[in-house]
């Protein structure tokens, strides 16, 4: 039978605390740089790389993790990510250097790369169709409370206590969740005879003569793909997580970079690109099977969500400042007035899981385009009810489409690789995220100018996209059969197959 209530609510809370910690160290830091730097004796050139390495770590690892977790057990790559997680923020607490911090950072961001794909595809596996969706939409919203209030929240420990308390608070969440983590899908077994599609942890029926074959099922405390062999494609690995480093490192230092350096690390990044889709349509046991960028609701999905997520970087970027800056309010004045918007954005997740998968890409894409009109229209807001108004409306929007991204992406592929899928799908909006610090970082005098750019940016991955999903749907009427990966993947769930 399917996961019990029970080990399906521990899986919950546990990728439901990861993401909350993943999401408040993502943000929480960005006010206690300062400090930090008296506190190490460091200079402000070397403190940017306690953010940076963080968030280089994770978009780096994050699409190589996904299929580890399908191959080697989504629960224990889940177990693992946290403890790794935890481990390292203890050290970040007990830094005494800055290089000790920053190499404790990426391992932080490692744990954080386990924890997010590996999660979302274990919920993937473990509720039943009509659930999932709602249950990731609960652990994104959760996330989405820590991405809104991590500068907040951050600032306000750094001044009351330390910069190590955002530290400290993650060890006991962390083991919260690996202690969650480790009860899930326990004592199931994963039959043979069940479709590797559906790829859940069952048990074989009470009838079963006690003498049936033990080659018939496999006994197992994991969710994982049993159709696939446990091989890992090193080589795509390998050269995936090298492109992927040189892109974030691209990002992130790229402004600061001679000319020569960033052109060598553009071109750099095209060959191992080059290299690496060479070698996967090659490859026997691919790390990513290419066939899942003819997915065509998918890809959709992803593409609107990498712009909804750049967008809500500098969203949460450029409002905070605004509110301090044109309106004229202190840190803590400006810190209630976000609340709205930050309430917005969290509620967004819980809201996203009740949208039905056939109309997830049309939502995302209103959700995108209505998320351009919002940003554009805080540029020209004429009084501060009215930019709060708006900002609200604009975190409301762009928290379903992030969210709705991660929930309809896992709902339109096959279960049995939902890791992969989800690596991919958090890759591409960590990449996004890190476009969107970076574009922050070099318009700081320009929130009006950034905005319009931001929404014109949305408006125009709409435009695309949607004129890219009538062309589909015009040559599907024209040629019948001919676009057969624009329909869902696995939006029906298969059938068991034959009792043992």
């Amino acid at each position: 039978m399917a996961a019990s209530v029970g080990e399906r609510r521990q899986a919950l809370l546990a990728l439901s605390v990861g993401v909350f910690c993943i999401q408040l160290d993502s943000f929480g830091l960005n006010l206690a740089l300062a400090r930090i730097g008296r506190d190490l004796n460091a200079d402000g050139s070397g403190l940017q790389w306690v953010i940076s390495a963080y968030l280089l770590s994770t978009g780096t690892l994050m699409l190589g993790t996904g299929r580890l977790g399908d191959l080697y057990g989504r629960r224990r790559l889940l177990v693992a990510g946290l403890a790794l997680f935890g481990a390292a923020s203890l050290a970040c607490a007990l830094a005494a250097t800055l290089p000790v911090l920053v190499g404790a950072r990426v391992a932080q961001g490692a744990g954080a790369a386990l924890i997010m794909p590996v999660g979302l595809s274990l919920l993937t596996n473990v509720y039943p169709s009509d659930l999932r969706g709602r249950a990731t939409g609960w652990a994104l919203g959760i996330g989405g409370i820590a991405t809104a209030c991590g500068p907040f929240v951050g600032g306000a420990l750094t001044e009351a206590v330390s910069w190590r308390a955002l530290f400290w608070l993650n060890v006991p969440l962390a083991a919260l969740g690996a202690l969650c983590a480790s009860r899930t899908a326990e004592s199931t077994s994963a039959s043979r005879s069940v479709s590797t599609a559906e790829s859940r942890s069952v048990s074989p029926p009470a009838s079963t003569p006690a003498s049936t074959p033990a080659s018939t099922s496999e006994t197992t405390s994991e969710s994982r793909d049993v159709g696939a062999a446990r091989i890992v494609d090193l080589r795509g690995l390998l050269t995936a997580t090298a492109a992927l480093a040189a892109l974030g490192v691209l990002i992130d230092r790229g402004p600061a970079l001679p000319r020569p350096v960033a052109l060598g690390g553009v071109l750099a990044v095209a060959g191992l690109l080059f290299l690496f889709i060479r070698h996967e349509r090659a490859a026997p046991q691919p790390l990513v099977r290419l066939s899942l960028f003819r997915n065509g609701p998918y890809v959709a999905l992803t593409l609107a969500g990498a712009a909804a997520n750049t967008a809500t970087v500098l969203f949460l970027y450029v409002v905070p400042l605004t509110l301090q800056g044109q309106w004229g309010l202190s840190v803590a004045s400006a810190g209630v007035a976000f609340l709205a918007p930050a309430l917005a954005l969290a509620l967004a997740g819980p809201l996203a899981g009740h949208a039905p998968a056939q109309a997830a890409v049309p939502l995302v894409l209103s959700c995108l385009g209505a998320g351009a009109l919002a940003l554009g229209s805080l540029s020209v807001a004429s009084s501060l009810p009215t930019f709060l108004a708006t900002a609200t409306a604009c975190g409301a929007v762009l928290g379903v489409a992030n969210s709705l991204t991660l929930i309809a992406t896992q709902a339109v592929i096959s279960p049995d690789r939902a890791g992969e899928a989800s690596g991919v799908t958090k890759t591409a909006l960590t990449v996004a995220a890190g476009l969107g610090v970076g574009l922050a970082g070099t318009a700081t005098d320009q929130t009006d100018t950034l905005l319009r750019i931001t929404a014109a940016g949305c408006g125009a991955v709409c435009l695309l996209i949607g004129v890219w999903r009538a062309h589909g749907a015009w040559t599907a009427r024209a040629h019948p059969g001919s676009t057969p990966s624009d329909r869902p993947a696995a939006s029906t769930e298969p059938g068991p197959g034959p009792e043992p």
